[in-house]
């Protein structure tokens, strides 16, 4: 009986590595996307947290890979001290991972509170600035917005932000940055006369907000969603660990 319950839990926790080696796979490809495609916008969220928690997903998720090729070993072949040091570090790595995935939801919690104010500040530093220039045309042009609304006066044109506080645009020059017209074509009208024919009259602050808490959602949610995976495969090693030679 004893003999039928240890490659039970041995078939078990292979399968649990299989799983462990997906959601590694996983966790480090999101990690990846994060920091390779949203990295730009750490300049105007006031707070590193969102790249932290990615890296950390990254960091741990290569580790993991690796990890599950030991606890696969380790079931196969019933070597105890395999199956220790892989609980030992799968132990390890679930810390981390959770930590990293609540860096996420902490994150979604603490936009409101930097990002309307660092945002704000940047708008002055555009075209002073080569990150915070690439990081607002980049979010202007991806989230199709120009500007923000500087307080609570919703009447307020988001796109005027950049003539009331950036000394570079002004009623007798260009109005807004090129990053804020629809068309190339149009471009000149756009930022000489900004309209709703020829400019994005969104403000971004709302559209990155939005954007920002809806992917730390996904990162976080990954990161502790995979911790729980983790879970199995501590429980089946610690119990074929038990079984061996009993």
């Amino acid at each position: 009986m004893v003999e039928g319950c240890r490659k039970a839990i041995k078939y078990a926790m292979l399968m649990a590595n299989l799983l462990i080696l997906i959601g590694g796979i996983v966790v480090f490809s999101i990690g990846v996307w994060t920091l390779a495609d949203k990295a730009f916008m750490e300049s105007l969220l006031g707070s590193n947290l969102y790249v932290s928690s990615a890296a950390i997903l990254i960091a741990t998720g290569v580790i993991v890979i690796i990890i599950a090729f030991l606890g696969c070993m380790g079931a196969f072949k019933e070597i105890k001290c395999m199956l220790l040091t892989f609980f030992i570090i799968l132990f390890m790595i679930f810390i981390t991972m959770l930590v990293g995935g609540i860096l996420g939801y902490v994150f979604r919690n603490e936009v409101d509170e930097h990002m309307h104010s660092e945002m704000l500040k940047t708008v002055k530093q555009y075209m002073n600035d080569t990150p915070v220039t690439e990081a607002w045309d980049a979010v202007q042009e991806k989230f199709e917005c120009c500007g923000m609304i500087p307080g609570e006066d919703t009447s307020h044109q988001p796109y005027k932000i950049w003539m009331d506080m950036n000394h570079n645009f002004k009623m007798t020059g260009p109005q807004v940055p090129s990053s804020c017209c629809k068309s190339k074509a149009l471009l000149s009208q756009c930022q000489r006369n900004p309209s709703e024919e020829t400019t994005w009259m969104k403000g971004c602050y709302e559209e990155l907000k939005e954007f920002v808490k809806r992917h730390a959602i996904i990162v976080g949610g990954i990161g502790i969603g995979i911790s729980c995976v983790l879970i199995l495969g501590m429980v089946f090693s610690c119990a074929l660990f038990l079984l061996i030679g009993s």
